[in-house]
């Protein structure tokens, strides 16, 4: 795997790097973008505006020129990173995809329409810091991808409802076994179309929220919200223990939701590190894993990653 090109610890960017992103400051770009190093900075601004908190144009260009601190100084030298490693590789004349974003996400398709892209970054930040265990599992590196794969899913509401339906069918098995459960994917499917109808105007998300209904109607056959809404309760009264972090206790009876209705063979890629003593209380841990086998009795068997079963439908 290629390393992502980003580098904290970044110079002062090159004239042509800065002018790219400081022309983004607005954050009014409209209609197609057309090459990957004006997608980068498109990116890189809503990225630095969503970690900022800071909408003022006047603001966020001093941010972009270095004048910032810790986390907010660590992605603005993201952004010069990977605005500078998209001039240089638009030598090849590359349409913009994932991958000018960040090497490590390849070269899958991403929406070129800016108000649309922005929605979708808006959407991944809302989503990614919405849940606590997307940051404490996934990290920073987590957040890039929510960004890449929200840009991407963007372009699926454009398609029939089947074809739609099938892509996200297919990133929910993917995701699932990587420790996300469908759960994560449906609720991020709301924020995008939310974002992209705030932003675009109503229908703007297309078969979207068919795609989250079909996603939220296979998971309610087997796990309600109510049960996933008591969940944390029950932990704590009837194990005397707290979830191992805000939210765990509903992920893992998602996780489990997941193998019940066929989704994915084992709960256990999300329900493992839950669990982990290094993080989990024993008695919340017991708890937490007899739900799951109450759920999906033979989930708890680790799901071996198949090349075969996780290729990309992604064009």
């Amino acid at each position: 795997m290629v390393e992502d090109p980003v580098d904290d610890e970044a110079a002062t960017p090159d004239p042509t790097v800065l002018d790219l992103l400081l022309a983004e400051a607005e954050r009014d770009r409209t209609g197609v973008i057309a090459t990957p190093p004006e997608w980068a900075a498109v990116v890189s601004v809503e990225r630095v505006s969503l970690v900022s908190g800071v909408h003022d144009p006047r603001t966020l260009r001093l941010l972009l020129q270095g004048q910032a601190e810790g986390d907010v100084l660590v992605e603005v030298q993201r952004a010069w990173a990977r605005v500078a490693d998209t001039v240089q590789r638009n030598r090849m004349g590359r349409s913009p995809d994932a991958g000018a974003s960040h090497r490590d996400a390849g070269h899958h398709s991403v929406t070129t329409d800016a108000e649309r892209l922005r929605a979708a970054l808006r959407a991944a930040h809302r989503t990614f810091e919405a849940e606590a265990y997307y940051r404490a599992r996934y990290s920073d590196r987590g957040a890039r991808f929510a960004g890449t794969d929200s840009a991407w899913l963007v372009t699926l509401g454009d398609l029939p409802a089947d074809g739609c339906l099938g892509q996200v069918a297919w990133l929910s098995r993917v995701l699932a076994t990587r420790g996300m459960p469908s759960w994560l994917l449906e609720r991020h499917l709301d924020d995008l179309a939310a974002e992209l109808e705030a932003a675009c105007g109503a229908g703007a998300a297309g078969t979207l929220p068919e795609a989250a209904a079909q996603l939220r109607s296979t998971r309610v056959a087997v796990v309600a919200d109510q049960e996933l809404e008591r969940a944390p309760g029950r932990l704590l009264e009837e194990s005397g223990a707290p979830e191992p972090l805000a939210g765990a206790a509903a992920l893992v009876l998602a996780a489990a939701a997941d193998v019940a209705a066929g989704v994915t063979g084992s709960w256990a890629p999300c329900v493992d590190w839950l669990t982990d003593a290094a993080r989990c209380d024993p008695d919340a841990a017991a708890w937490l894993r007899a739900e799951a086998a109450r759920i999906a009795p033979d989930g708890g068997v680790s799901a071996g990653r198949s090349r075969g079963r996780s290729r990309a439908l992604r064009s």
